[in-house]
């Protein structure tokens, strides 16, 4: 027969196995968490990173495709002309979106030099994790400060790739942190 005493003994002994198991079990499910956006983050640097390699492959401007030198800000493209030129390079398809699973994107064949890529929108697939959604803007950099955007023309331009995926880490809110990987393009217009 049990008494009270032992009684309360073996409800003090289930609460405590109690918590310890829900401790463990939080435990394991944050470093779950935690592994799945560190493989999501490595995975989106990845795509990030292979963007900006196919964009900064590209010629500087539309007006020095060819070999065409430019010497002075006059010679390149203003920024309110940055985007697709033509129509043959526009991409409409899928809304505008590029996208491809197997990594054949339009923007390889469609796209000739570095501001085409201003506005352009991606989506990526991964095996594991599915669809990234990968944007670019090209801005003209300070060539005094290239960490500063400007509207006028110079030989500096900025790309910047923003990657977002539900599985990127969250802020304090619970919104994911879009992963934002920059560069520049410089050119050389005396050699």
């Amino acid at each position: 027969m049990i008494n009270t005493g032992q009684v309360s003994f073996v409800i003090g002994a289930f609460v405590i196995l109690s918590t310890l198991t829900l401790n463990v079990n939080a435990t394991l499910i944050n470093t779950s968490t935690t592994g799945l956006e560190m493989e999501a983050t490595l995975d989106a640097l990845s795509i990030g990173q292979t963007m900006l390699d196919e964009v900064l492959s590209q010629e500087f401007d539309e007006r020095t495709l060819g070999g065409v030198r430019a010497f002075s800000y006059n010679d390149i493209t203003p920024r309110f002309f940055f985007g697709p030129d033509g129509s043959a390079e526009p991409i409409t398809e899928n809304g505008g979106v590029d996208t491809s699973t197997t990594g054949n994107f339009l923007s390889k064949i469609r796209y000739d030099d570095i501001d085409d890529y201003s506005g352009y929108k991606r989506r990526v697939w991964n095996p594991r994790f599915g669809w990234f959604d990968v944007r670019v803007n090209i801005e003209y950099l300070d060539e005094d400060d290239a960490n500063t955007m400007t509207s006028w023309r110079t030989f500096y331009k900025g790309v910047t790739v923003t990657i977002t995926h539900p599985n990127l880490p969250k802020d304090l809110d619970e919104n994911v942190v879009p992963l934002v990987m920059r560069d520049m393009s410089v050119y050389r217009r005396y050699f």
